[in-house]
């Protein structure tokens, strides 16, 4: 398909919300990278607490939407989902900036940065930890190995890679009864879960029960039902089921979801649920469809501003320890009033990291986007002349 025929595909606001997700967890880890640091913190307030998990969590739900309608619309554009070129635009976009993150953790900033966790990076399981990152099992390491400093946000890269690996697989060969295989999937891998607790809890030590519980940790971090929530909405988005949409864009159910958005997120009201990850997956889908679909939504985050710091969102994800550990380097112990700390490493790190993530996006990846509009048969993300 030319260029020129190419359909695009744009949902506004959806920049916003990756703005908002990245923001949640940078707030999070700065609190958790003050612990470890034992500066004066904040990671056990709830609000702290949880900020991060809420934030990729939404991540997740974004990507399975997203994903899940660019691949259901390629179906109907061009009769078929084509999986190689998935993989080439896939591979574009992420990996780049992934093996920078990773090259620099293991190989150079721990010589120049010390952190909580640097000196284990270089001298525990180093090589274990470098060939689950290099074959994106990011997820795996941090739950058995210990953690590698200015790379350990990348997990979810990891997860979500997993996920892109599988998907299109599953949309292709089970497109027909898609809407039952995307309520089954959460239920399914929670279920899965609860087994192999239950199992290990019952197995005598040995290789059986290694095995299983290592299977136990990557399944606690291959978050797919996140991804098949926001893969629901794109699916009742798709195929315009009226009633359902009428339903979740009402303004009292809208008014309704944005309060338990606001309650949930600094009481961790969900935090003791099992499966708070689907609850909060729903809420999230739910907003979702609304910000990207309802022209009445309440919530607007279609501006400039949102447009900007969500294309580059990738980036402040993937740079903000580095940033972090630079500006603590930085102000050593030469500074001992707490406000001027807080206030100088909240400030600093969200301005040092929207600076390389823009340089970043510039210099290195809108190089490999560019490319990977040649295998895009749907285009996505903004109009040239808002990208400008």
């Amino acid at each position: 398909m030319s260029a020129a025929l190419k359909e695009r595909l744009y949902f506004p606001g959806l920049n916003g919300l990756r703005f908002i997700a990245a923001t949640l967890v940078i707030i999070s880890h700065i609190e958790r990278f003050k612990k470890e640091e034992l500066l004066p913190n904040l990671d056990d307030v709830t609000l702290f607490g949880t900020a991060g998990e809420y934030g990729v969590t939404l991540f997740f739900v974004l990507s399975g939407f997203l994903i899940t309608y660019l691949l259901l619309q390629e179906d109907k554009t061009t009769g078929s989902i084509h999986i190689g070129q998935f993989y080439i635009r896939r591979i574009l976009r992420i990996w780049p900036l992934y093996y920078l993150i990773v090259a620099l953790a293991f190989f150079v900033l721990p010589h120049f940065m010390q952190t909580g966790g640097a000196e284990n990076a270089q001298t525990h399981s180093f090589w274990s930890k470098f060939v689950l990152f290099l074959f994106f099992m990011p997820n795996l390491a941090l739950k058995v190995l210990p953690p590698v400093p200015f790379a350990s946000q990348a997990w979810s890269v990891g997860t979500e890679e997993q996920f892109y690996l599988v998907w299109p697989f599953l949309l292709k060969r089970f497109k027909k009864v898609l809407p039952y295989l995307l309520v089954l999937i959460p239920i399914g891998i929670i279920g899965i879960r609860k087994c192999l607790v239950v199992i290990c809890a019952h197995l005598q030590p040995g290789s059986l029960n290694y095995a299983l519980s290592i299977l136990g940790d990557f399944l606690d971090t291959f978050n797919i039902e996140c991804m098949a929530i926001g893969g629901l909405a794109a699916w009742i988005l798709f195929s315009g089921k009226e009633k359902i949409l009428a339903f979740l864009f009402h303004p009292l159910a809208q008014i309704v979801l944005l309060a338990a958005l606001a309650v949930s997120l600094p009481t961790g009201v969900f935090g003791h649920v099992k499966s708070r990850y689907m609850v909060n997956s729903l809420l999230f889908a739910w907003l979702i469809l609304n910000v990207a679909a309802n022209k009445s939504s309440i919530l607007k985050l279609e501006n400039p501003f949102f447009r900007f710091m969500g294309r580059i969102s990738y980036g402040l994800y993937m740079y903000h320890a580095i940033c972090f550990y630079l500006l603590l380097y930085i102000l050593k112990d030469s500074i001992t009033n707490l406000t001027f700390i807080n206030i100088f490493l909240y400030t600093g790190t969200f301005l040092l990291t929207t600076l390389m993530a823009w340089l970043s996006y510039e210099w290195m990846e809108k190089r490999f986007l560019k490319k990977k509009q040649q295998f895009s048969l749907i285009e996505s993300g903004e109009p040239p002349e808002q990208a400008a």
